[in-house]
């Protein structure tokens, strides 16, 4: 995730919900970004069924994405992506 945040990078972290005893992690991790050190262009995708343990704060700062997934990641991140203009984008 540091590559990632440096040079723009795009990083995908799949079903979180399966990781409960990790989400403090992820929070910390996420909280710890520093905006002024990001490359503008990095992206932050994460998956979740509900989850109790989801953090709250992450959910409160991102887009969230709510659908039926199609079979297959490349399928569900390409419908996921096709829903926004770049404008939206941009904005994250």
């Amino acid at each position: 995730m540091d590559k990632a945040i440096g040079e723009g990078g795009w990083v995908v972290l799949q079903n979180c919900h399966l990781a409960t005893s990790w989400m403090p992690t992820l929070e910390r991790l996420v909280e710890e970004v520093d905006v002024d050190l990001t490359n503008p262009d990095f992206r932050l995708w994460l998956t979740s069924a509900p989850s109790e343990t989801f953090p709250v704060s992450i959910l409160q700062n991102g887009i969230k994405i709510t659908n039926e997934a199609p079979k297959g990641l490349k399928n569900n991140m390409i419908r996921s992506y096709l829903r926004y203009d770049e404008a939206t984008f941009e904005d994250c």
